[in-house]
């Protein structure tokens, strides 16, 4: 399979959660509609498209500087860096994503159990040591405080991040609870961290991370500390009826004003259907991600810019 159709994370369908859900309807009346997204890890054919002002761009490993991109900022959209914290390559992808990899893949810290450097969360890619107060996790603060500083860059796109690893390559069901709370209780503390850090530089920058912070039970609540420092979410291919995925995209997330609920549909059909939801503020209809298609939904006016 293409590296751009494979560096998303593949969280599955989840078991309904008894979330406490964000009303947004007002007067009995939906939200307005909602507008594109654009996911271009490889390629930037058609991103001059959603270079209009409620637009969203996601970019790859390897294409961030593209000039496709920052003429597309400069026209509106928001230009979200993709970053993948949660593991690394076991082979290089390229010089850019090489520098967020600490400029060595085999310096970064892995994950230290059941022993060091066995998980993995996707093929060839190891989990990264992401426990609260790491080397990595200090490491990837840091990394993305000099893109908030850098401003070539509206946000990041923090791939896995969430409440819990869904794969069945990562073995997530087997962990020891200790081990889960110090995985889920790292990604809140990064998130947390990051956030912490755009307030007192940019506070418009944005965080997502495509993952929920639900952990698979409506009586497990740890992940959800993560929401509050995160702008919202990316859903990946949830069925168009997944009444959990409908309500999870109803929830408040940050307080900054600047909410972002993003769901990648199966198809044109069912973004279009998912962009008339409450909560959604962004589609798409993309299946592969080497380069996003012609919009499939208007642009609309969002009035938190």
């Amino acid at each position: 399979m293409d590296e751009g159709d494979t560096q998303m994370s593949r969280f599955r369908a989840l078991v309904a959660s008894g979330s406490v859900l964000l009303t947004l309807a007002l007067g009995g009346q939906a939200q307005a509609a909602s507008n594109p997204a654009g996911i271009a890890f490889n390629a930037t054919t058609n991103v001059s498209k959603y270079g209009k002002s409620t637009g969203v761009l996601i970019t790859g490993r390897c294409n961030r500087y593209d000039s496709a991109f920052q003429s597309a900022r400069k026209n509106g959209a928001e230009v979200l860096a993709y970053l993948d914290a949660a593991e690394r390559p076991d082979n290089t992808v390229c010089s850019l994503d090489k520098a967020f990899y600490m400029g060595d893949y085999g310096k970064v810290p892995l994950w230290p159990y059941p022993s060091y450097g066995t998980r993995v969360n996707y093929a060839n890619h190891h989990m990264t040591d992401l426990r609260k107060g790491s080397a990595w996790s200090n490491w990837v603060v840091s990394y993305v405080e000099k893109l908030m500083r850098e401003n070539k860059v509206d946000g990041v796109f923090l791939d896995v991040i969430g409440g819990r690893v869904w794969t069945s390559l990562s073995g997530w069901n087997n962990w020891p609870q200790s081990q889960k709370d110090a995985w889920t209780d790292g990604a809140v503390d990064l998130v947390r961290r990051l956030d912490a850090k755009r307030r007192s530089i940019r506070p418009t920058f944005l965080i997502i991370n495509n993952n929920v912070w639900d952990r698979g039970s409506s009586k497990d609540l740890r992940g959800y500390a993560g929401e509050k420092y995160v702008d919202g979410v990316m859903l990946e291919h949830p069925p168009v009826n997944s009444a959990f995925h409908i309500n999870y995209a109803k929830r408040a997330f940050g307080n900054l004003g600047q909410r972002r609920v993003i769901v990648v549909a199966k198809s044109s059909t069912d973004a279009k259907t998912w962009a008339s939801r409450s909560g959604v503020t962004h589609v798409s209809p993309q299946t592969s991600y080497k380069y996003p298609p012609t919009p499939v939904v208007s642009f609309h006016y969002l009035g938190d810019r």
